[in-house]
């Protein structure tokens, strides 16, 4: 029996039972039983009627749970998938640094140090290689004095911070000096920048200095290790008696440099 045909039917039986009410025609004993016949077979229906209507209301809620279940099972998915994309480019990130560390030959000895991986973004257009620009400056807690090294040698130290960059001034550069020494020796210099080559101050003639002797920068703290300078390459007389003129040529070339190593001081 379709819907249409259950609703014309209880319409009629309704409309039988007032004509009966207010005709008084159910005071007749047959009429009575008639009445009686047709409850009773408009009853179940009534009853299978509402069974049906409870089920399809169940039946639709389960669904619309079902839909929501399935669009948040989606949702989830998209993050999932979100996530092991973003875990790849991690590895690949871990993978390029591993692989950039053995290029560098990153080794313990920046362990105890505290040090940022910086890039050389400009070099100095007069070719005299004076200074350089490195990425990273207050974004990144770069401040003035700090060492700019490769993994054993001295590239600059940081002259000015700016927003993400940094100006680096190279041992070329008359500006910059540091503390130094001979290798292999514990008396303590002055190194002061030039271009081509740097100069050694305050070498006693009685110093033993020769060619090719290396020079290293020294931290007066004790917190950062040795790096090197340059070499010398040459020994003069000096203008005073009592001093020799030690010329040392750096040993870094800033434009083959790409990756440099930030020291904190």
């Amino acid at each position: 029996m379709t819907g249409r045909r259950f609703h014309v039917l209880a319409v009629l039986s309704t409309l039988l039972g007032l004509l009966l009410f207010f005709s008084e025609l159910s005071r007749f004993s047959y009429v009575r039983e008639l009445v009686r016949g047709v409850n009773t077979l408009t009853s179940p229906l009534l009853r299978f009627k509402e069974h049906v209507v409870s089920e399809l209301r169940e039946e639709l809620g389960a669904y619309f749970h079902h839909v929501d279940v399935e669009r948040e099972n989606i949702r989830l998915r998209r993050r999932v998938r979100d996530l092991l994309l973003t875990e790849k480019e991690l590895e690949a990130c871990l993978t390029e640094l591993d692989r950039l560390s053995r290029k560098v030959g990153l080794t313990d000895r920046f362990g105890r140090l505290k040090y940022s991986v910086s890039r050389i973004v400009y070099y100095d257009p007069s070719g005299f290689d004076l200074f350089i620009i490195i990425k990273g400056g207050k974004d990144r807690g770069f401040r003035e004095g700090d060492l700019v090294v490769t993994e054993s040698a001295v590239v600059g130290v940081v002259e000015a911070v700016f927003g993400s960059t940094s100006r680096v001034i190279t041992p070329l550069n008359e500006s910059f000096s540091s503390s130094a020494v001979l290798k292999g020796r514990g008396k303590r210099y002055i190194y002061r920048g030039g271009y081509p080559e740097g100069d050694l101050l305050h070498v006693n003639v009685e110093d033993r200095v020769r060619k090719n002797d290396e020079v290293l920068l020294t931290d007066v703290k004790g917190k950062i290790p040795p790096f090197l300078l340059g070499k010398v390459v040459r020994v003069e007389r000096g203008k005073d008696p009592f001093f020799r003129r030690v010329k040392v040529k750096p040993a870094v070339d800033p434009r083959r440099e790409e990756i440099v190593f930030v020291i904190r001081r």
